[in-house]
């Protein structure tokens, strides 16, 4: 009875503390520009397009006429495939559909900056750009310092028309609510040092880890289901059998392993996570990205006065031995 209280007391103790740093972090000053380059792209008259190249020259190459750029516009986004009748007027549309002023985007973007300035003093918050990428998807958010890039066209909805050729489990991450957490993706990369290459298959989970645990600090509101982008049903199949692959790592003697397979099975987008077993349809993809995050996790709770930017520092041999990460068979 006496250990029960002592537990409850301490959990008090750092939902108290979480409660008062999140008041600090929501009163941080934080303001930034927004350009909304795809509607202007859109909507400019032809007349004042030349204006437009020489507000923003970066996203325009130079040597494309005026001229060039208007029938560009007026034309197919993707002329290479005459079957899809699609304009940059219609993307545009729906794209207004799917994000309308980006309200409620901009509002999560400011609370994501807020959180980066604590952890990070010296960051300063980019200009946020948003423009039509003809749905790069591998490319939805570019991070450049002084400039964020959006692909607006990646946020329509993973059932939307125009996502209909593409793979199931590309098309489910093409939704407004990952916009936030793919822009703090963006940031982690650039935030966790690397620090040399990565060989074995425990020092790429745990490098995953740590850019998923920055992101649940940069944004302490989204459950983890959301950072690892997995359906409700995913996530509890990983909660539900982590012992069992974590077992499965062990036996298979992976974790030590050079070879780069292991990233495509494990780590790297993919309908789902190759075990080669007949559960492997069942199992949610990057399955290593959802361990690395538990090593690096369970190092953060068993060494509370480790300092964030500590944590992502570590080398990741040092990190998963001090993690004493080993969890049950559920």
């Amino acid at each position: 009875m006496i250990k029960r209280t002592i537990f409850l007391a301490a959990a008090l103790l750092l939902v108290a503390c979480a409660d008062k740093q999140e008041k600090e972090i929501a009163a941080i000053p934080m303001s930034f520009e927004t350009v909304r380059l795809d509607s202007l792209f859109v909507k400019t008259p032809d007349a004042q397009l030349s204006n437009l190249r020489k507000q923003y020259p970066y996203f325009f190459t130079s040597n494309i006429t005026d001229e060039e750029w208007i029938e560009i516009r007026n034309g197919l986004i993707f002329p290479e495939e005459p079957s899809v009748q699609l304009h940059y007027t219609d993307l545009y549309n729906e794209i207004n559909k799917s994000l309308g002023n980006l309200k409620e985007e901009k509002q999560e973007l400011k609370s994501l900056f807020q959180h980066i300035k604590y952890y990070f003093p010296k960051f300063e918050p980019p200009k946020v750009i948003t423009l039509i990428s003809r749905v790069d998807y591998e490319s939805r958010v570019i991070y450049a310092d002084s400039l964020l890039l959006i692909g607006a066209d990646n946020y329509l909805g993973a059932k939307h028309p125009y996502y209909q050729e593409m793979q199931q489990y590309i098309a489910a991450e093409l939704d407004k609510k990952y916009l936030a957490i793919d822009v703090a993706d963006a940031f982690a990369e650039k935030l966790v040092p690397r620090g040399g290459v990565y060989l074995t298959f425990l020092e790429n989970m745990v490098y995953e880890g740590k850019k998923l645990y920055l992101e649940s600090r940069l944004l302490p509101k989204r459950p983890t289901a959301d950072l690892l982008r997995y359906p409700t049903e995913k996530y509890e199949w990983a909660e539900a059998n982590e012992g069992e692959i974590w077992r499965y790592f062990i036996e298979k003697q992976l974790l030590y392993n050079t070879d780069k397979k292991l990233l495509s099975r494990f780590i790297y987008p993919a309908p789902f996570s190759k075990f080669y077993l007949e559960l492997d349809n069942e199992s949610p993809p990057q399955i290593g990205r959802y361990i690395g995050y538990k090593i690096v996790q369970a190092y953060a709770e068993k060494h509370p006065d480790e300092g964030l930017i500590a944590i992502l520092s570590m080398q990741p041999e040092a990190l998963f031995k001090g993690s004493g990460y080993k969890p049950n068979k559920k």
